[in-house]
């Protein structure tokens, strides 16, 4: 994602594929999410835990947010930030660089792993995902697994977001195939 949002990159996924004639083309190429984001400009604070879990399950299950960035952002704070195993990103960043570095579904795609576990301090999920990079033409893939956590403030907003995968980062990238 670090490309992708024009951040300095240590080791970048899109880096990994930047042989690819078309990668340069695909950033231009993809809509952003910013109007699915815009829709929800109430914060949803304090919610019951199950209340929580349900709509994370649906940012995870049903919009596939993994994939293509597309998650409730009334339940995170505007400050929040997304580290992934390559960087740390705002918001926006994430949101946008996720939409364009990967096809959304039905090309990639996100297996709920077993339950999704609410704290007062956090919100944590495991993840099974077919990712397809969107380099114009071409959609290399990668599965991994791994979990998220979603840490939360004192008004039970997310206000950060951190990926772990099961796999090391060169691992994953070197398994892509078209």
């Amino acid at each position: 994602l670090a490309s992708a949002m024009g951040l300095a990159p240590k080791l970048s996924r899109r880096n990994f594929f930047a042989g690819s004639v078309a990668a340069p083309a695909f950033v231009a190429s993809v809509a952003t999410p910013k109007a699915f984001a815009a829709a929800s400009d109430e914060k949803l604070r304090n919610l019951p835990d199950e209340k929580l879990i349900e709509l994370v399950r649906k940012d995870v299950v049903d919009r596939q947010f993994l994939t293509n960035g597309k998650l409730t952002r009334a339940l995170y704070d505007e400050s929040a930030t997304f580290t992934d195993e390559i960087d740390t990103y705002t918001l926006d960043k994430w949101q946008e660089g996720t939409a364009k570095l990967f096809v959304g579904p039905p090309e990639s795609h996100v297996d709920l792993v077993g339950d999704i576990v609410a704290t007062p301090s956090a919100v944590e999920f495991k993840f099974d995902e077919l990712l397809a990079f969107n380099f114009g033409p071409v959609h290399p893939k990668v599965k991994l697994t791994g979990r998220v956590v979603l840490e939360r403030g004192s008004d039970g907003l997310f206000t950060h977001y951190q990926e772990y995968w099961d796999q090391p980062v060169g691992e994953v990238l070197k398994s892509a195939r078209l």
